[in-house]
């Protein structure tokens, strides 16, 4: 009798044990998957700031990416419409080098005959550059500027 005793109270256990691995197995999947969703947002919500201060300044400045680049330094002109900035980890503009963890790129189309310039704003993260962390569209009207003594 003793015997049964002892191997019920052994097969308990066990069950036991499985339960309680499986449940704390569950859970420390949960707290990963939350940390990756807390990272995630606070990189957008970082995202769109630094967008919305890039299409603050663009609009600000008329589109001139050159006023742009001193305002924002470091930062490069890859071109005559294209802005690049790199930031770190910690969202501080940085040079382009082994601390960059994001990239974000102004790309401007100056006015055409219809007068509205335009600007495409996107953040991406150099981990996954494939999958943009924000992008944003300006669009403004250059209205003709008239001299007021004219």
């Amino acid at each position: 009798m003793k015997h049964s005793r002892s191997s019920l109270f052994l097969m308990e256990m066990i069950i036991a044990i499985l339960f309680f691995s499986l449940a704390s197995a569950v859970c420390i999947q949960l707290f990963a998957k939350s940390h990756l969703l807390s990272t995630q947002t606070v990189n957008q919500n970082q995202a769109v700031i630094r967008v919305q201060n890039l299409a603050e300044s663009y609009l600000a400045l008329d589109g001139d990416v050159t006023a742009m680049q001193a305002l924002f330094s470091p930062s490069q002109l890859s071109d005559d419409n294209t802005l690049c900035l790199a930031f770190d980890s910690d969202w501080n503009l940085c040079a382009d080098g082994d601390s960059t963890r994001f990239l974000a790129e102004l790309h401007h189309t100056p006015a055409g005959e219809n007068g509205i310039m335009e600007a495409v704003i996107t953040v991406y993260d150099i981990s996954a550059p494939e999958s943009p962390v924000y992008t944003l569209s300006v669009m403004h009207h250059t209205a003709e500027r008239r001299d007021s003594h004219a």
